[in-house]
């Protein structure tokens, strides 16, 4: 099937109803040139053109709503992170990129919790340097379970990225969210989210099926989220796998507005879906017999963990993906959370 001709000029993606609340940061100002400088230091932003691209995402206000939590020391080592993912990605986007042996290298040494490498490839040094800044703010049960999704992250984009480009009409919905769980990063940012109200999650729970599936909910939530408003791109482009949308409008021959109001309603029951496993989540601290303040913690993980993606869809509506949203802009978070 062709994709409707001009669909990227005129496509308007619907804009799911969700039960979360957008928050930003007060302390949204500080991040984005302290980073860059970070950045630039480091390798990842070299010249005028990467600069650019920087500053036309605008990654301090990404991390501001994202992780509108989080104290400003901690929200800046956060817009680090959204940086270096952003770099990987793009890294991988290109056709031609080889597979960074150091790069890959220090994500299994982390994941063995060996000493820190020797490296000189920008995303290696970068991540040396990100590691060092967040593991001592967080135990070393956080670290581990940080450091193996970063593994499994990396190595999945890598492997992609190696890949031939496969067929879409061959490329099941189920195909299509266990490729996107891994190479999206989302594991890693929702660890990032206990960093950002500055709890870890305690083990037993973490490893819990009810987290789990959480967990998973809430990756497919940041996936599809993004696909909603990342369908100009990827249709210029002519990507049709890692984008539902386009999956959808391609091998059901459907036309586009159709195929996203589709997606958008998948992304409002997996939101009911979220709900649902908070209520278990709660019986299930309940069931470990956790005290009362690590489950005032998981409380506050969850929560963040909504504003994060009330605070995804409404960067996009800001940044004009998106129809206009009704209601009230935004509101800051509460101190304290």
């Amino acid at each position: 099937m062709t994709v409707e001709s001009g669909a990227s000029a005129t496509y308007v993606p619907p804009r799911p109803v969700l039960p979360f609340r957008s928050l930003r940061s007060a302390h949204a100002e500080g991040f984005e040139e302290p980073a860059l400088e970070w950045a630039v230091r480091c390798g990842l932003v070299v010249g005028e053109k990467t600069e650019a691209y920087w500053r036309e995402v605008g990654l301090g206000e990404v991390s501001a709503r994202a992780y509108p939590y989080a104290d400003a020391r901690t929200g800046l080592v956060l817009t680090r992170w959204i940086g270096w993912t952003a770099c990987v990605e793009r890294y991988f986007d290109e056709p031609s990129a080889p597979a960074p042996r150091e790069l890959l290298a220090v994500v299994e040494s982390l994941a063995g919790m060996c000493a820190p490498l020797r490296v000189r490839h920008p995303l290696a040094v970068a991540l040396t340097d990100l590691w060092r800044d967040t593991s001592a703010l967080m135990p070393p049960h956080w670290n581990r379970h940080l450091a193996a999704n970063l593994a499994a992250y990396v190595t999945a984009c890598a492997a992609e990225s190696q890949q031939p480009d496969g067929d879409p009409r061959h490329l099941g919905v189920e195909d299509y969210f266990e490729q996107r769980r891994l190479t999206v990063g989302s594991y890693v940012y929702c660890d990032l989210v206990e960093l950002s109200v500055g709890f870890a999650v305690p083990d037993g729970l973490y490893r819990s099926a009810v987290f789990g599936r959480m967990r998973q909910v809430w990756n497919d939530l940041t996936s599809l989220v993004n696909d909603l408003a990342s369908v100009p791109k990827e249709l210029a482009a002519g990507d049709m796998l890692h984008n539902l949308v386009l999956l959808t409008h391609h091998q059901e021959a459907m036309p586009l507005a159709e195929a996203a109001l589709q997606v958008s309603a998948h992304i409002e029951r997996l939101a009911r879906t979220f709900t649902t496993l908070k209520e278990e989540l709660e019986a299930e601290t309940r069931r470990q017999c956790l005290p009362p303040k690590d489950r005032d913690g998981v409380r506050r993980c969850v929560q963040a963990m909504e504003a994060f993606i009330a605070g995804e869809q409404r960067w996009h509506e800001l940044s004009s993906r998106y129809a206009p949203a009704d209601g009230p802009s935004e509101t800051y978070a509460e101190k304290g959370l």
